[in-house]
């Protein structure tokens, strides 16, 4: 992957909001192999940066967004998840800043509902990415989730990313997919308010904090 340090021109991106539920997860067989894909855009694409930061949009306007640094950092943010799976990228977009994190959001912040993921915002759009290794669960339309990909990753692992303007057309069920390997264009489709993707972990089931989630590797102590 390559790695990118610059962030403060996404940091003055405008909020980005979304629709959310607490959709329930009925895993899936993983079907293996996976045919030669057909060569497009996505097949000549960069692989994934490495962000070592992610600023907030606006410098913490969002909801739900953590403690944020002098520089209009998320303080809380690492750029690996660490999960029984392997590790999985926290930002998987090109360029992006948080425009809302995972948590209750009040009727000031979104209407009085669970918000499951993080708002990963960006006016330009830009290349979303596979997470980490895994096998395409689903590429279709859902609801106020607008496009969606999801990608099982083994060991009741899971990441989805929502609002999508457009997946790679080689990519269906059962379809392997590589860390860093780019899957799909942020958008803003379904019920949206800004172009930004909507990124869920699902893991053994339950969505989990994909900002604060799995902070050190299972073996490394936390300091």
């Amino acid at each position: 992957m390559g790695k990118n340090l610059g962030f403060m021109g996404i940091a003055a991106a405008a909020l980005a909001g979304c629709a959310v539920t607490n959709a329930s997860y009925d895993p899936a067989p993983i079907v293996l192999g996976s045919p030669a894909p057909a060569a497009n855009n996505y097949t000549s694409a960069a692989r994934a940066p490495l962000h070592a930061e992610l600023p907030a949009c606006n410098r913490g306007a969002g909801s739900n967004l953590g403690p944020i640094g002098a520089r209009g950092e998320a303080v809380l943010y690492t750029p690996y998840i660490f999960t029984a799976a392997g590790p999985l990228l926290r930002n998987p977009t090109e360029a992006a800043c948080l425009s809302s994190g995972f948590g209750w959001r009040g009727t000031a912040d979104g209407g009085g509902r669970q918000h499951n993921g993080l708002d990963l915002a960006n006016p330009n759009g830009g290349y979303i990415y596979a997470a980490g290794d895994g096998w395409v669960r689903s590429a279709e339309w859902q609801g106020g989730y607008g496009l969606v990909l999801e990608i099982e990753h083994g060991e009741g692992v899971v990441t989805r990313y929502a609002h999508l303007n457009e997946i790679d057309p080689n990519l269906h069920s059962g379809i392997f997919v590589a860390a860093g390997a780019p899957v799909a264009r942020m958008g803003a489709t379904g019920n949206a308010t800004g172009v930004h993707l909507h990124y869920e972990v699902i893991v053994d089931g339950l969505l989990v904090d994909p900002l604060t989630y799995g902070v050190a590797a299972p073996d490394a102590p936390i300091s």
